[in-house]
């Protein structure tokens, strides 16, 4: 993936996150913060499992803020991946072929809307 398309994933990201972020605290739910970079976070995902960023996000995961990364790999499979937000370590690795089954995702949203 080319420097332009991941700085502007990037900030894409951050906007959401920035909205995320307001609303987890008035759910009062811990922060969504890291100090590890995106761009470290993906070089750690895609030197673990080659292919093209799909998605990078801060989630609560198991009432833990983690970085989710999905790649697709060669053969169009969608490898999601954990990291811990400051240390970088691979908390978890899956291949995604069911979204609804994430380990450890909260749904925060209404399903009767």
């Amino acid at each position: 993936m080319n420097n332009l398309a991941v700085l502007t994933a990037s900030a894409m990201t951050f906007a959401l996150l920035c909205t995320a972020s307001s609303a987890q605290l008035a759910a009062g739910q811990p922060s969504l913060r890291s100090s590890l970079t995106f761009n470290k976070a993906i070089a750690i995902a895609l030197e673990e499992q080659p292919g093209t960023i799909a998605e990078i996000a801060l989630e609560h995961s198991n009432d833990k803020v983690v970085i989710d990364i999905e790649v697709i790999n060669d053969d169009g499979d969608e490898i999601e991946f954990h990291l811990d937000p400051e240390s970088g370590e691979i908390l978890s690795t899956w291949t995604d072929d069911d979204p609804s089954n994430d380990p450890g995702e909260t749904d925060d949203e209404d399903p009767d809307g």
